[in-house]
C-alpha cells in the first residue's frame, strides 16, 4: 500500500507535522491528491465546500454546537429533562442573559458559588467566580453560569483532566477516548483561597503566575497522575468506564445536529470524509465522579516538555491512522494522473471494495493504538445509549443561541 498524502493548510502546531509523518503520511501544503487535508483553524470557516470526494478532512461540521458553551448548555438541558441521572454529570447552569432572572435568584439564596464563562471564551480569558451570596451585574453577553463542583484535591491543589477523544466517523457514530492526556493543575492551594491561580486550571492563564516554578507544576500526565489516585483507594479502571459514558453522552445529545450538518455540508461518498479530535476537559468531584465542563473544539497541541510532546505526537499519529485508513484509495488516486470526476470516482469506489479494506487497515491501526473504542459498544452499555440517542434525534431541533446553522440542518434537510 502507498503512503497516504496529506495537505495542510496553516498548521499551529508543529507536533501536528512530527505526528503526520510519524504516522508515515507524507506533507505537501498544497498537494491536490491528498486523501487527509488538515487544518489547524479555530475559525468557523466552510471546511468542505472545495473537498474533492475521496478527500478526509479533520473537521466536522457544525462541531461548534458541542464546543461553544451555550448551544452544548442547551443541548444537554434538553436531553437531561428525559435522563437526570444520567446527566447529572452536567453542572447545573443558567444561560446568560437568556435565565438571569433565575439565576440572580439562585444567588440569592446563597448555597452556591457559580462560575460564568463567556460563550466563545478560551484561555480563561472573561471567566468570572461568583461566592454564595455575591453580587452579579446583568449585562448582554452570551454566557453560561456554571455551578462550582468542589473538586478532587491532589496535594491540596485542584485539578482537572483534559481527555482526547477522536470522533471518527458520524454516520455511523464511532467514538474514541485516548488512555493518557493531561492533568491540569491550579498553581496555588486550595485552602483559604479564593484567587484565580487556586480555582482556575487553565494551563496558559496559570503560567502567568509568577510563583510558577516549572511547568510540570500546572501540566502533568493522566499516566502520571492516576497511579496517586489509586493509591488513594480510586478504582482506575472504573473510572475510565465513567469518563468514556460522560464523553459519549455528550456526543450522542448533539448526534442528530452533526448528522444532518454531515448530510448538508460533508456528506459520505463510498466512506464518511470528517473526524475531528476534541479536547474535554472533565473535573472529578470530591467522590471522584467526573463532570464535563467544556468540550474543546482545538485543543491545544503544543507541548513544554519531552513526556508531553511523545504524548501528543503518539495521540495525534494513532488518531490519524484510525480516522484515515484509505491507503488503498491514496494508492489508485496516484495511479490516475489525469484525475478523476465524481461519476468516475463513485462507479470505481462501488466497484473497489474499499469498505473492506478501509476497515482491515482501520483495525490494524486501533489495535496498535493507544485508543478505547467507547462507541459503538457491546452488553448493556449500548443498550443506554441506543435509548438516549432515540430520544435526542427524535427531538426537535431549535435554533442554538451563539451559533448560526443553515436551515436545512435544523429542519433536517438535506442538500
Amino acid at each position: 500500500m502507498g503512503k497516504i498524502r496529506t495537505s495542510f493548510g496553516r498548521v499551529k502546531f508543529k507536533s501536528i507535522k512530527e505526528a503526520i509523518r510519524d504516522a508515515g503520511y507524507t506533507l505537501d501544503e498544497t498537494d491536490k491528491q491528498a486523501v487527509l487535508i488538515w487544518h489547524d483553524s479555530l475559525k468557523d470557516l466552510d471546511y468542505f465546500r472545495n473537498l474533492k470526494p475521496w478527500q478526509v478532512v479533520n473537521r466536522i461540521p457544525s462541531a461548534n454546537v458541542l464546543c461553544r458553551k451555550v448551544p452544548f448548555a442547551r443541548i444537554i438541558q434538553k436531553i437531561s429533562q428525559f435522563f437526570p441521572n444520567e446527566y447529572s454529570f452536567f453542572p447545573k447552569s443558567y444561560i446568560l442573559p437568556f435565565k438571569n432572572t433565575d439565576f440572580l435568584k439562585s444567588l440569592k439564596k446563597k448555597k452556591y458559588r457559580y462560575i460564568i464563562k463567556p460563550d466563545s471564551g478560551s484561555l480563561g480569558l472573561g471567566i468570572k467566580i461568583i461566592n454564595s451570596g455575591g453580587q452579579y451585574s446583568p449585562d448582554g453577553e452570551l454566557a453560561v453560569a456554571q455551578r462550582y463542583i468542589p473538586s478532587l484535591l491532589l496535594d491540596k491543589t485542584k485539578f482537572d483532566l483534559r481527555i482526547y477523544v477522536l470522533v471518527a466517523s458520524i454516520s455511523p457514530l464511532e467514538i474514541y477516548v485516548y488512555r493518557d492526556g493531561l492533568a491540569r493543575f491550579c498553581t496555588e492551594k486550595s485552602e483559604g483561597k479564593n484567587t484565580i491561580f487556586s480555582q482556575i486550571t487553565n494551563v496558559t492563564l496559570n503560567k502567568s503566575n509568577t510563583t510558577m516554578d516549572h511547568i510540570a507544576d500546572v501540566s502533568r500526565l493522566i499516566s502520571d497522575i492516576f497511579p496517586r489516585l489509586e493509591a488513594m483507594g480510586i478504582n482506575i479502571e472504573q473510572l475510565w468506564k465513567k469518563i468514556d459514558e460522560v464523553i459519549v453522552l455528550s456526543i450522542i445529545a448533539a448526534h442528530r445536529f452533526l448528522v444532518n450538518s454531515e448530510q448538508w455540508q460533508c456528506p459520505r461518498l463510498i466512506y464518511g470524509r470528517c473526524f475531528q479530535i476534541f479536547g474535554f476537559d472533565i473535573l472529578l468531584d470530591e467522590n471522584a465522579n467526573p463532570h464535563v465542563l467544556e468540550i474543546n473544539y482545538r485543543p491545544s497541541l503544543d507541548y513544554y516538555r519531552g513526556p508531553e510532546r511523545r504524548m501528543k505526537v503518539s495521540m495525534i499519529s494513532d488518531a490519524v491512522r484510525i480516522a484515515c485508513p484509505y491507503s488503498f484509495v491514496q494508492q489508485a488516486i496516484d495511479s490516475r494522473g489525469w484525475g478523476w470526476n465524481i461519476d468516475e470516482w463513485t462507479v470505481w469506489a462501488m466497484t473497489a471494495n474499499i469498505s473492506q479494506e478501509a476497515q482491515l487497515e482501520k483495525e490494524r491501526a486501533y489495535s496498535n493504538s493507544n485508543f478505547q473504542r467507547v462507541y459503538p459498544v457491546e452488553g448493556p452499555q449500548m443498550s443506554l445509549y441506543d435509548r438516549v440517542m432515540k430520544k435526542a434525534d427524535s427531538m426537535p431541533m431549535d435554533f442554538l443561541p451563539g451559533i448560526k446553522l443553515p436551515l436545512n440542518v435544523v429542519r433536517g434537510g438535506e442538500a
